[in-house]
Formats: C-alpha cells, structure tokens, sequence
C-alpha cells in the first residue's frame, strides 16, 4: 500500500434503517447522525443513507467473493446503533453484529450505541435534550474504536484466504 492511500480520509457510510420515509423526523437517523459527528472527531468522513428512501433488493448470489476469495466487506468495519422504547437493545446488536461478521465486516470493541426508553412509555429519542449521557458516551467509544480499527485494517489488512 502506497502512502497515498493511508494519507487518503477514512470514510464511514450509516444505513439508516427506520421506518420512516424521509423527510419523517427520525431517531434513528438522529443517532445515525451523531454516530457520523463522533466518527468526524477522527477524521472519517461520512454519508447517512435512509435505507426506507431506496428499493433495495433482497438475497445474495452464490458467490459474493473477489479473484481471491475475499467478500467485498472483507477489511470493513462495522458497528451498531439501535434506537427503541423497550429493552431489547442488546439483543438486536447481538443479532445484527453476528449477521455483519456472517459477511465479512470487523467489529470494533464496544461496536454499538443505542437509547431505549422506559418499558412502555412514548418518550423518543429526537425529543430528549439533552442526550443522554450514557447515549453520547458509547456513540463516542463505537466511533473511537471504529475509527482506530479502520485505519488498522488499512495499513494491515486481512491476507487472502
């Protein structure tokens, strides 16, 4: 790898996968949002994508991989933000971290940030000010150690298989 490519800015892409079309006032996509804010911190620039605003096709063909085996996320890295009103936060990240690392993206340590709510209550997200806390500390450890973990794999990326 030249130097040019390791000089070239580390780039983030946040799919944003609410329910909601745009231009809906989204929780997820405010999340999202600050996920990108924190990861600017560390020079990564990036792109939130509404996931709703796009047809986006289901399924996998049968080979995914390059000339060398390797999937097209191989060297990516991946974290997990979740926004709802009930405790089910670590289970979603468990689940979705476990499909990422299924097709080749690399978790970071502490790979998720996410809010939830009271059991059973309409408190959202968007209407919380300040963040909470909590929120804002684990937005800024996923995008620190994303960050980190991506300028690794740039320098040291995974051999071919």
């Amino acid at each position: 790898m030249d130097d040019t490519e390791t000089r070239r800015p580390l780039r983030a892409l946040v799919l944003c996968c609410t329910l909601k079309p745009s231009p809906a006032r989204s929780s997820s996509e405010l999340l999202g949002r600050r996920v990108l804010a924190a990861l600017a911190e560390h020079d990564v620039q990036g792109t939130l994508v509404r996931v709703t605003d796009h047809h986006v096709a289901y399924g996998v063909s049968t080979d995914e991989g390059d000339d060398e085996g390797r999937m097209p996320t191989s060297g990516k890295v991946a974290g997990v933000a979740v926004v709802g009103n009930e405790d089910g936060a670590h289970h979603v990240s468990a689940e979705v971290h476990q499909a990422l690392g299924d097709v080749g993206f690399t978790i970071p340590a502490n790979g998720v940030t996410y809010w939830v709510g009271e059991a059973m209550q309409s408190t959202d997200y968007q209407d919380l000010d300040p963040e909470p806390e909590k929120t804002a500390g684990t937005t800024r450890t996923l995008a620190a150690n994303a960050a980190h973990l991506a300028a690794l794999l740039r320098t040291a990326p995974y051999p071919a298989a």
